[in-house]
């Protein structure tokens, strides 16, 4: 976890230092990528080192290498794998594909990480065991996968107090480290060695495919496919039962079950079922899914369509206490009469509830302040009349509808974003240009606790704004600012702002492309924020082409740099909004598609999911209607997403459904 520490100088001309725990600083070890380092060792052209051979086996249809006992030392520098590492990073997992097909004559070596005076940690085999070992401290598994000579899958994946060994991505074994693996050895100019450790320990006499170093425990995804197509044989058999069944002849035979067999349970590893030997055939178990049992995301399918006043570029979801849960959509037509729809849920559907007087609604937002709940919307305004008002609705408990409550004048206004800081309740409405000019104030509005209204705070000076983004860290309050065309490009830069005292000053910039919409949200301790890029148009585009194709990037905090930096590019297309969610220890990122032109491809809607060092990883992809807004919900276990329709009337909620990990 990070912390952030005090200002070192005096706002607004100096930037914020950190105070962070011992790990942290010894483990700066960041954005490292899995190393192949066979593919390392040895160059795609040239000759092999003496005693090393190519060989191709014929059963398996696969190239690999083989060595003699008399091998030349096969070696990197650790630079080649630890990047600007100056220490080893005491999360790790290495994953072998090895055969063994010889009679071992003591131990052998797989892989070593040292130097002279002494090895950071090392792998090695024999026949009964095989061994991790780190700083002098052995772990001993049982050898029991890699005397048939047959390929396998071998993985250590090393964090906290323990080791896990991975065999052929079915068989787990778990040891506890007597001493914690230590966060705080050099990694600068050690050796990586293959095949042989020193002269006291044999060379690796089996064949070698690949072997794999991935900073980070969640490697398995990298060496693990988690279905294989087309095969449904049951190659994972229960414990209880482990003379049965065997993995080595798939084909038909494993459709039926004999005789002997009935009653017997077995695991179907890529169905993902729990099956049970019945009068001759393997039937699937129905088994009740328990509430702590994590889930994955399947899929999703339409649940409920609604008919809106107009299109869509926003919807919000939220509750009122002892009222409910509403969905409003922000409609924007411009026009004098124009309406936003309010949906109440209701028997599991959302049905109409209230309409709205809007002029070009962009943005809606809640707020709950003492007793009172309002929702605020900003209004773009009519095409003629740039300055405009935004209006807060107050709820009328007696009468259970929402009435005009302030309104705030607003120019071109895109978005408002509700935060409290020390108890104080604010709302900040970015607006977006003033007449012909990109250049305005946006307006950052306190609540008057006296007069009940909502008076100014603070103006700061923006180009193009669309949308504010409030989050926290550790205590300290950000704003983040998109900021979409200059009035000559959208290739410029958006802004973050921190709160501090008396008000809120820059700190730190970035360059977008377009910006729309930013995210905010944390994994495993660590804070992302993510910008949705919208549009490619300007000098950098002086042809015009593909302006809506762009690229989102994804930034980290990054606490040794004492700012945010980037940590991964997704390409985009007509992408203005990012929407965070969980389902259970799981965390995806669903982006809006407007569809504005593309191809096919270009047109679906994309779910990613977040795979540790794989880091965000496309798992859906679904044809919708073009989409501007995305909100995602929860009634009991179930999940559902609903999105503003960018182009028509009709906007959709969809319900997710599962599959136990």
């Amino acid at each position: 976890m990070m912390l952030l520490g005090e200002f070192a100088c005096i706002l607004p001309f100096c930037l914020m230092s950190f105070v962070y725990s011992t790990n942290q600083i010894q483990n700066s070890c960041r954005g490292l990528e899995s190393s192949h380092l066979l593919d390392k060792a040895f160059p795609r052209y040239g000759r092999l080192p003496k005693g090393v051979s190519y060989v191709y086996d014929t059963e398996a249809h696969v190239h690999a290498y083989e060595f003699l006992k008399d091998v030349t030392y096969i070696t990197m520098d650790s630079s080649e794998i630890l990047k600007q590492c100056r220490f080893f990073p005491n999360e790790f997992s290495v994953f072998f594909i090895i055969k063994h097909s010889r009679t071992y004559t003591g131990k052998e070596c797989v892989l070593v990480v040292g130097d002279n005076d002494s090895n950071i940690m090392s792998i090695e085999i024999s026949r009964r065991n095989i061994f991790f070992i780190y700083k002098s401290k052995k772990v001993k598994f049982k050898n029991e996968f890699l005397r048939d000579n047959k390929w396998h899958t071998l993985g250590f994946s090393v964090g906290g107090t323990h080791v896990t060994m991975t065999t052929d991505c079915i068989n787990t074994k778990h040891k506890r480290l007597k001493r914690m693996f230590p966060d705080n050895v050099d990694a600068v100019h050690k050796t990586v060695t293959i095949a042989s450790c020193d002269k006291n320990n044999g060379v690796f006499q089996g064949q070698l495919r690949d072997i794999i170093f991935t900073p980070g425990i969640d490697a398995t995804t990298r060496a693990c496919p988690s279905r294989v197509p087309r095969h449904t044989h049951m190659n994972n058999k229960l414990p209880i039962f482990p003379d049965t069944y065997g993995s080595d002849s798939p084909g038909p035979q494993w459709e039926d079950c004999t005789w002997m067999d009935v009653g017997n349970i077995a695991y179907d590893l890529y169905a993902k079922s729990l099956k049970v030997c019945v009068n001759g055939i393997w039937k699937h178990v129905t088994v009740d899914v328990k509430a702590d049992i994590p889930r994955k995301l399947d899929y999703l399918e339409l649940y409920q369509e609604i008919k809106t006043p107009g299109p869509g570029i926003d919807v919000h979801v939220f509750t009122i206490d002892g009222e409910g849960m509403f969905a409003v959509f922000a409609n924007t037509r411009k026009k004098l009469d124009d309406v936003s729809g309010l949906y109440k849920w209701k028997n599991k559907k959302f049905m109409l509830y209230q309409k709205l007087s809007t002029y070009g609604a962009q943005s809606w937002t809640h707020l709950k302040i003492q007793n009172g709940f309002f929702l605020a919307v900003a209004n773009y305004g009519l095409n003629d009349q740039p300055q405009s008002n935004s209006t807060i609705y107050k709820w009328h408990r007696g009468r259970k509808r929402f009435k005009v409550f302030q309104t705030i004048p607003t120019w071109t206004a895109r978005d408002f974003e509700y935060f409290k800081i020390d108890g104080k309740d604010f709302l900040a409405v970015a607006n977006h240009a003033k007449g012909s000019s990109q250049d305005v104030e946006s307006v950052i509005y306190k609540w008057n606790p006296s007069s009940q209204l909502f008076k100014e705070f603070q103006s700061i000076m923006t180009t193009g704004a669309y949308d504010w983004t409030y989050f926290t860290v550790e205590g300290y309050h950000f704003l983040a600012l998109a900021q979409a065309f200059n009035g000559i490009t959208t290739l410029f830069e958006s802004r973050i702002y921190v709160f501090q005292k008396n008000g809120f000053y820059l700190f730190q910039t970035m360059e977008t492309n377009g910006a729309t919409d930013w995210e905010f949200f944390t994994i495993a301790g660590s804070a992302f924020l993510i910008v949705a890029n919208a549009y490619n148009y300007g000098p950098q585009n002086f042809k015009n082409k593909n302006t809506y194709l762009t690229n989102s990037v994804l930034y980290r905090l990054n606490i040794d740099k004492k700012g945010f930096e980037r940590f991964q590019v997704f390409s985009t297309y007509s992408a203005v909004d990012w929407e965070f969610f969980s389902i259970d220890d799981n965390s995806y990122l669903i982006v809006s598609n407007a569809q504005n032109g593309g191809n096919e491809e270009e047109q679906l809607t994309t779910i990613y999911r977040w795979q540790g060092m794989d880091k965000f990883v496309p798992v859906h992809k679904m044809s919708t209607l073009p989409n501007t807004d995305w909100e995602v919900f929860h009634e009991g276990n179930d999940l559902y997403f609903i999105y503003a329709n960018a182009k028509g009337r009709t906007s959709q909620v969809l319900k997710a459904r599962f599959y136990p990990t």
